[in-house]
């Protein structure tokens, strides 16, 4: 009965402790650069993003990419997917609907560089920026070569896990900028 006490005080204090010390949502998400980015379902169903958002140990990097309609001579917005199974095309959605090219998009630290979006196996649907947070300048992360889970900074050599957003390999520092993520069946949304 003792030993019973003494584990429930225990508890107790822990979860007291947990409540009053434990850090809030949004201490956990990135606000060194703006990020705001809405996909829309209806427009782009077969889309990796929306695959890889639902499937655990699949993630893309999205970007943007800015070309020229040689037959109309305007600019077009295309949000560009890239697939981290290493067979899979660039995917390549043009922007060109109303409701999408009236929303602004900023894509984390950098548009052309942009996102890392996708689905861990225990803490579900992520999305990091693609720059390297430990670098001085936009080091984009590139998949590594034997764990399509993980990326790496050619500039800095460090490897961070998908997973966790931690630092696996190289020096200390810091972890994947992560921003909030959402999907509502309508638009997948990434801000922070």
């Amino acid at each position: 009965m003792k030993n019973l006490l003494r584990i429930v005080t225990l508890m107790a204090v822990v979860l007291s402790v947990g409540l009053t010390t434990g850090c809030k949502e949004d201490e956990i998400y990135s606000h060194r650069y703006p990020c705001r980015f809405h996909f829309y379902y209806q427009m782009h169903p077969t889309s990796l993003l929306f695959a890889a958002y639902r499937s655990p140990g699949s993630y893309v990097y999205a970007y943007q990419e800015m070309k020229q309609d040689p037959e109309r001579g305007i600019m077009f917005r295309y949000i560009c997917v890239q697939s981290n199974d290493g067979k899979t095309p660039v995917e390549r959605n043009r922007i060109e609907t109303q409701v999408e090219t009236n929303v602004p998009y900023v894509l984390g630290a950098n548009n052309e560089i942009g996102l890392i979006i996708g689905c861990t196996n225990f803490n579900g649907p992520v999305a990091y920026d693609r720059i390297c947070p430990n670098c001085n300048g936009y080091f984009p992360l590139t998949w590594t070569a034997t764990n399509r889970q993980r990326v790496e900074c050619k500039n800095c050599k460090r490897m961070y896990d998908l997973e966790t957003a931690a630092i696996v390999e190289g020096k200390s520092g810091d972890g994947l900028l992560r921003y909030k993520i959402s999907f509502d069946e309508v638009r997948l949304n990434v801000s922070n």
